[in-house]
């Protein structure tokens, strides 16, 4: 009974990924139904959406999207989990080393001053604000702040950790001087999510919640900072809080009156979009300009700059979106039953989950397949498996391992015999 119990505080704090989804899921879908009916007409920024956005919009129909969304995700999300089995995985070795990260590192830190140099030569000016906007700068730092979060839950050494924390740290100013909020809180969830995960005492202690408030609310004053500084009151705070889910369904009104209604079939574009979105900028710099070809479609406008899901799924499957939903909520139960074993599926999972919160229902297929499968996923596995061909484990050491356990039960007193089950004494 004491072993059991050693072993049970041992293992790792692993959320479900469902309400994860679900808070998206009510956010940006259901939100939007509330605000527009019972909080637009009182809020000078949320009343302007009303110039695009009728309450009409939300009919019975548009629940039965939701809740098709929401049923997919969850059936191919109970699947996976009901046909995968947790185990280690040979990537999990590399989250040991010390010298390679260390080169990892400096690789990184070399890479954030060579962006920060193009930026300041293109013109951009640090701390100006959504005012110096642009895609082309902020991308660089965005993917290095995800993947430094990412290392930060899969390596194992302190120091490692903490390197790949400080590199977090100056891109996560960097980007909020751009007023470029959402790889922060995806990658900020992340780490989050790591800490928790060792120390699950944090979900029972108020001062853990106090300090996510506090978050919070510099992330939604930095939302009213962009709209020109408004004054911190309530109902400024309201308006920020609501007018992203908001503002993102403006576009899923305006695709089905463009359109003349929900389309039966559609075409993939955004996949194959992201396919060439896995080329980094600096290889093949007109890539942007090749997606947004690829992914352009005439009914489709964002007057806010959000794409709202409903779009992306009509545009690309017609209504047989929920095979795609599906996808997506089996990818996750793969995930979340491998996390309970591998360090490296954790720490994949972690990153993966604050995208399925918000990513996932607010931008463009192209753009989350690329976040997700390619930053989130190929770029991190083919690292570890790159530790793991550097550097392979001894296999005295595989041996030891594997021994060790064993020959301590067969010389306890009373231990349980691993072939026969039964208790046997020396």
């Amino acid at each position: 009974m004491l072993r059991r119990r050693r072993v049970s505080e041992k293992q790792v704090w692993v959320p479900s990924a469902a309400p994860f989804f679900l808070f998206g899921l009510f956010y940006y879908l259901f939100a939007p139904a509330f605000v527009i009916r019972f909080l637009s007409a009182d809020n000078e920024l949320l009343y302007v959406a009303t110039r695009y956005l009728d309450p009409t919009y939300f009919d019975l129909t548009y629940l039965l999207d939701a809740l098709a969304i929401g049923i997919s995700f969850l059936l191919g999300y109970s699947l996976a989990k009901a046909i995968t089995k947790a185990r280690g995985s040979i990537a999990d070795h590399g989250s040991r080393q010390t010298s390679f990260p260390k080169i990892l590192v400096l690789s990184f830190g070399g890479l954030i001053g060579y962006f920060a140099v193009m930026a300041n030569m293109s013109g951009a000016e640090f701390f100006t604000g959504y005012s110096t906007y642009n895609i082309l700068i902020l991308g660089p730092f965005s993917t290095a702040a995800f993947l430094s979060a990412w290392f930060v839950n899969y390596f194992s050494r302190k120091e490692i950790r903490l390197l790949f924390l400080a590199i977090f740290g100056i891109c996560a100013v960097l980007l909020l001087g751009w007023g470029s909020r959402m790889f922060f809180v995806l990658s900020l969830m992340a780490l989050m999510l790591g800490v928790i995960s060792k120390n699950k005492r944090l979900l029972r202690s108020p001062s853990f919640y106090g300090s996510v408030a506090i978050v919070c609310l510099f992330m939604v004053a930095i939302g009213i900072a962009r709209e020109g500084g408004r004054e911190f009151g309530s109902d400024n705070l309201i308006a920020v809080l609501f007018a992203e889910p908001l503002f993102t369904s403006v576009s899923g009104s305006l695709y089905l009156e463009n359109s003349g209604g929900r389309p039966i079939y559609g075409f993939p574009h955004d996949l194959v979009a992201s396919v060439i979105h896995f080329i980094p900028s600096a290889i093949f710099p007109g890539k942007i300009e090749l997606i947004s070809q690829i992914t352009f479609d005439e009914n489709v406008a964002s007057p806010f700059g959000a794409r709202s899901l409903l779009v992306s799924l009509y545009f690309n499957f017609g209504i047989f979106y929920p095979v795609f939903i599906a996808f997506i909520g089996f990818y996750y139960g793969v995930l979340y039953t491998k996390a309970r074993q591998s360090v490296f599926y954790r720490a994949t999972y972690f990153s993966a989950l604050p995208i399925l919160t918000f990513l996932f229902f607010r931008e463009g297929l192209s753009t989350v397949i690329k976040v997700m499968f390619f930053n989130g996923l190929v770029v991190p596995l083919f690292i570890a498996l790159l530790l793991f061909w550097l550097f392979p484990r001894p296999a005295a050491e595989v041996k030891s391992r594997n021994s060790r356990p064993a020959h301590r039960a067969l010389s306890r007193p009373g231990h349980r015999s691993v072939s026969t089950g039964r208790f046997e004494r020396s």
